[in-house]
């Protein structure tokens, strides 16, 4: 089980999901109850327990659990549930993942499948939100957030941590804090088989999440 605590920002504070998003919701789940429970499993890194009928995962840290056919999902440690964006796109991610390897090898959002057309609002909405509240600040104090979101800092530009969204599917995250000549930048990268476990709009979805996240937990302290 997870060690990390989960946050309020993560706990839904309602049942079901936006009208905006049931139909999206409704094809996932459609889809991920058809699959056979072991093949999800082996298809995406998760483990499945068929005592329990519950198909568990790590995401962002935390331990995740899915109920299998009918896709509750709950947090392991407490049984709470996680926001509706959360539980979308891990439903998602279960039925579609293809047990593709990783690459190792990192894309921007433009180079995913038609991530080019939706750029402008994936860095609107995900890139822009961590130039604008995070680059010009305490860079310990960002790390010590990424670090409570799961993320693993590594050493190649002033902040760069990378997150487990889901075990086939990290996301990297980098940022260069602004100085008196420069104003600072950021950026969200995707191992390039991301396509084979999320839709390129979802993906978007992957990296505002993340984004809300990080800067949500920065400032909690």
């Amino acid at each position: 089980m997870s060690m990390l605590s989960i946050y309020p920002y993560m706990i839904a504070q309602q049942d079901g999901e936006p009208r905006s998003a049931a139909t999206g919701f409704a094809h996932n789940m459609k889809r991920f109850s058809s699959l056979e429970p072991g093949k999800i499993a082996e298809n995406s890194g998760s483990i499945y327990d068929p005592s329990e009928g519950i198909l568990s995962l790590m995401s962002l840290g935390r331990n995740i659990g899915v109920q299998y056919p009918r896709g509750n999902v709950l947090f392991m440690d407490g049984g709470l549930q996680p926001i509706w964006e959360w539980r979308y796109l891990l439903i998602h991610y279960l039925g579609r993942a293809d047990k593709t390897p990783l690459t190792g090898e990192l894309i921007t959002y433009r180079e995913t499948d038609q991530g080019q057309v939706f750029y402008p609002a994936f860095y609107k909405t995900c890139i822009l939100p961590l130039v604008e509240r995070l680059a010009g600040e305490d860079p310990q104090k960002i790390k010590r957030a990424c670090g409570d979101l799961g993320g693993l800092c590594e050493d190649t530009s002033d902040i760069t941590a990378v997150f487990s969204f889901f075990p086939r599917f990290p996301v990297t995250v980098k940022i260069w804090l602004k100085d008196e000549e420069l104003p600072g930048s950021a950026n969200i990268l995707f191992d390039s088989s991301a396509n084979h476990y999320m839709h390129t709009e979802d993906i978007a979805l992957v990296g505002e999440l993340i984004s809300r996240f990080l800067i949500m937990q920065f400032e909690s302290y």
